[in-house]
């Protein structure tokens, strides 16, 4: 298999991955494994940079990955926040806005 199916945008380095708690991992490994299935982009957006300003420190902790989800429709985005949360949801973070914990979460950043 010569194809690269996760792909990390260019400024992202390959060590802040490498820095990333081993549970966001998991957390990556299952996001990668839903677009596989589903036969969509699979794309790390950041790791510890700063994309939009955040109300947690879970990126600074290496708790938190952003991917993007350009060429996924409104379903494929709420089947896999659901897929995720079911598959490895006891690892998220609890919201401050309503104490639910959750391992994904849209922000739709343009």
């Amino acid at each position: 298999m010569n194809e690269i199916f996760l792909k990390i945008n260019q400024d992202v380095l390959v060590t802040e991955l490498q820095q990333v708690r081993p549970d966001m991992l998991l957390v990556l490994a299952y996001f990668s494994m839903f677009c596989w299935e589903k036969k969509l982009p699979c794309i790390v957006t950041s790791v510890f940079e700063e994309v939009f300003e955040r109300s947690t420190e879970t990126h600074k902790e290496g708790r938190a990955v952003d991917v993007s989800v350009k060429g996924f429709g409104p379903k494929d985005i709420g089947d896999c926040i659901d897929y995720l949360n079911k598959n490895v949801g006891h690892l998220g973070a609890y919201s401050s806005s309503d104490n639910k914990q959750r391992v994904a979460i849209y922000h739709n950043v343009g």
